[in-house]
């Protein structure tokens, strides 16, 4: 019985690498007749810098042809097939996965998908249409902060002057709503002033705008948030450790401070409890709200924190918003990259529906 067990789970995984192969080579054909279009366009410009744009951009149509027909977090661990060229990972780190170096015609592609939910949501904090703190968001920023080594004094300055940033006029609401964050006067007293924002944020890399924020506190944070999800529900399928110990312990917070009766989670029991849902989703890949508080129950069954963890952990273990960096390589001594990264949003409710892009930056 074991061995007809794990001949299926072999025919499995070599049918998902046939869906993928498949998608990758027929987007690739697709791209290369639409190139053959621009070969003028190639001749005269007389450069590998061109092509390489192109290659990148196939990339983007690989993912978005894999999303349309496969879930991301379904797929097996692959530690390496083809040569190498293709690997999935999901342990401590999160999950992602990398396309290296596969031939293109005369250049080459590599590509690197990760999902947007597996991090915190910065635009989650304040709610737009009231201007209201989440404060279980306000929890979890400070805790991923204090998980990932910054200083509390740094980290709150910049949480609390986030808030304002983020908190616009709302009717009823309250703007520059924080004493403890710079505000407006802040900003345009600058010796290079400019308007806080009272909105949303558009990119991560917004943040280096604010107050409490610098290249160090940045760069160790930044693969951590997101500003993509349309609210801050996180994928307990792909997060890293540290996410999910940040989101389980803001699962012990009431949304309103008023409200507040905060459960106080030991960081040992925290560091177990992630640990738990990494070593869940190694057999079962994909970690629903509902399967994540059975797992967190026994580590302590006595911890009721099963409200929140169903308001900040994603139902159906499966994401909706990725991000794609491709990057296409041609030329022979002096080779010529270019980088294409592009957030993709898949469509859960129509199935087989195309992924649409959400954000497109090219270097």
């Amino acid at each position: 019985m074991r061995e007809k067990n794990t001949k299926k789970s072999e025919r499995g995984i070599v049918l998902i690498i046939v869906v993928i192969m498949i998608a990758i080579l027929s987007t690739i054909v697709i791209d290369f007749m639409y190139s053959t279009r621009v070969s003028y366009e190639i001749s005269v410009n007389g450069s590998s810098e061109l092509q390489a744009r192109h290659i990148a951009k196939s990339g983007v149509r690989v993912v978005r042809s894999l999303l349309r027909n496969v879930a991301p977090e379904d797929l097996p661990v692959l530690p390496g097939v083809l040569g190498q060229s293709i690997v999935s990972r999901n342990g401590s780190d999160g999950w992602s996965l990398s396309i290296s170096s596969f031939p293109v015609g005369e250049g080459n592609i590599g590509l690197r998908v990760t999902d947007e939910r597996a991090k915190v949501n910065l635009n989650a904090l304040v709610d737009q249409r009231s201007s209201r703190v989440d404060f279980q968001v306000r929890t979890q920023l400070v805790e991923l902060f204090r998980f990932l080594g910054v200083e509390t004094e740094k980290s709150d300055l910049f949480v609390a002057s986030l808030v304002n940033w983020l908190d616009g006029a709302a009717e009823g609401g309250v703007n520059n709503q924080d004493s403890g964050g710079a505000g407006a006067d802040y900003y345009a007293g600058l010796e290079n002033p400019y308007y806080i924002k009272d909105g949303p944020l558009d990119s991560v890399g917004e943040i280096r705008m604010i107050q409490g924020m610098d290249e160090e506190f940045f760069s160790r944070a930044q693969n951590y948030l997101t500003v993509y999800p349309e609210d801050k529900k996180v994928n307990f399928s792909t997060a890293s450790k540290t996410v999910i110990m940040a989101t389980i312990k803001a699962a012990g917070v009431s949304v309103n401070e008023r409200q507040n009766d905060p459960r106080e989670i030991k960081d040992s029991v925290v560091g177990r409890m992630a640990g738990e849902v990494i070593a869940y989703r190694r057999t079962r890949r994909t970690v629903s709200a509902k399967e994540a508080r059975k797992v967190l129950k026994k580590v302590d069954s006595a911890l009721d924190i099963s409200s929140g963890i169903s308001g900040m952990v994603l139902d159906g273990g499966k994401s909706d918003v990725y991000t794609a960096l491709s990057t296409g390589i041609t030329g022979g001594d002096i080779p010529v990259t270019k980088d294409v990264r592009a957030v993709i949003r898949k469509n859960l409710k129509k199935k087989n529906s195309y992924p649409t892009l959400v954000s497109w930056v090219e270097r």
